[in-house]
């Protein structure tokens, strides 16, 4: 029997906001490694932090990190991945170093051990957040619609 590219995780509840609920039973969440993935950043990047309780009792407790203990910051984007293809309302994870140059409105390619994890939300809803090492940086997607709005060419792509 073949295995499948994904694993099965027991993770513990958490909301859209990255709490964790005290008293409540695990949910299920998937893990998928990644062979390519390419984000359209929509969001400001920032640190993603860890929290403990909810509602009025919800506190930070400190900063998320990654497998080799760095401390990561994340972005809504929406992301376009093999083999999951397009993901809407994604965040994507990556070391502070690497987000720290990105903005709203860029196109980076993930590079390094790619990973999905697909979680499930309040009211029904699936969230996803990819991880990466690197960025690469690839273009800035509000250009390219403008030019193609507008019947040009954005000037990155012509010849110098």
């Amino acid at each position: 029997m073949i295995e499948p590219p994904a694993r099965w995780v027991q993770a513990p509840f958490a909301t859209e906001s990255g709490c964790t609920p005290e008293g409540e039973g695990p949910v299920m969440a998937i893990e998928l490694e990644l062979v390519s993935a390419v984000a359209l950043i929509t969001g400001d990047v920032r640190e993603k932090k860890t929290y403990e309780g909810r509602g009025e009792a919800r506190r930070e407790t400190g900063r998320a990190t990654d497998a080799d203990g760095r401390p990561v910051s994340i972005a809504n984007a929406v992301v376009i991945t093999e083999p999951l293809g397009l993901l809407g309302d994604a965040q994507v994870q990556l070391p502070d170093v690497q987000l720290s140059q990105v903005e709203p409105g860029s196109v980076i390619k993930l590079d390094g051990r790619l990973g999905a994890r697909l979680a499930g939300r309040d009211f029904g809803g699936i969230g996803a957040t990819v991880s990466g090492e690197r960025v690469i940086p690839v273009g800035n997607y509000v250009e390219w619609t403008v030019a193609a709005a507008n019947g040009k060419k954005p000037a990155e792509s012509r010849a110098s």
